[in-house]
């Protein structure tokens, strides 16, 4: 009998010598090492050179009443650059190497998408000067202007990389959790002037593509009932 489940699914992981469970952070860590270091090298060679590319021609992004008339709030810079620890922990609590993999097929296919997106039509946005006064809350915001210029902003990378932690952590006791991070990160792309509402729903797009293609590429394997072990694995003796 075969029955088909998905890597989450799956019974927890035991150490060989002690028999208890591994704790997550610990099981496929090569695996998730590398990557944590193939998806940050894409991210940042792709992201910070098509943002400093000047193209001839830039498109304004088109403001809606009301969601882009949010005031501006220094401290939710802290929301917004926790999306890298969302992205870490994304791969960090994934059950096994397997999962983690198909993230990162999912991962370079949602940022192939944006890049192209991004290449084929610039945007930019116009960000009001910051307030003066000995703040860190101000002086966080504006190193964050200085890294990152007010261009490729539609869709948002920062949406599209909370999409992938939402649908890479779902089907795990963190998926409510990463969907409600991620809400206070796209309301935080507001309330720093980093980008304007319409970027958001356009940064849903690319991870719904990645995720797609990634589970056509790598389906859940078949496993045997009797012991949640791939049926296609080796059979120890």
């Amino acid at each position: 009998m075969r029955v088909t489940m998905t890597n989450h699914e799956a019974r927890p992981l035991h150490g060989a010598s002690t028999g208890q469970p591994v704790p997550i952070l610990a099981r496929a860590w090569r695996a998730k090492t590398a990557a944590t270091a193939v998806i940050l090298g894409y991210y940042f060679a792709g992201y910070f050179a098509l943002n400093r590319i000047p193209f001839d021609t830039y498109h304004d992004v088109p403001a809606v009443p009301f969601l882009d008339d949010l005031p501006l709030i220094p401290w939710t810079v802290i929301v917004y650059n926790s999306v890298f620890l969302l992205g870490g922990l994304a791969i960090w609590l994934l059950p096994d190497a397997r999962a983690v993999w198909r993230h990162v097929v999912a991962t370079i296919i949602a940022f192939t998408v944006t890049y192209v997106g991004f290449a084929a039509y610039p945007t930019r946005i116009t960000r009001a000067p910051l307030p003066e006064g000995p703040s860190v809350w101000i002086w966080a915001l504006e190193t964050v202007r200085i890294l990152d210029a007010p261009h490729t902003c539609l869709p948002s990378l920062h949406i599209t990389n909370c999409g992938l932690a939402v649908l890479a952590l779902w089907p795990t006791r963190w998926g409510p959790w990463s969907l409600l991070w991620s809400l206070a990160i796209a309301t935080s792309t507001l309330t720093t002037e980093q980008h304007l509402f319409l970027d958001l729903p356009a940064g849903v797009i690319p991870p719904i593509i990645g995720y797609g293609l990634a589970w056509l590429l790598m389906p859940a394997r078949a496993l045997d009932p009797s012991t949640s072990a791939p049926l296609d694995s080796p059979r120890r003796h």
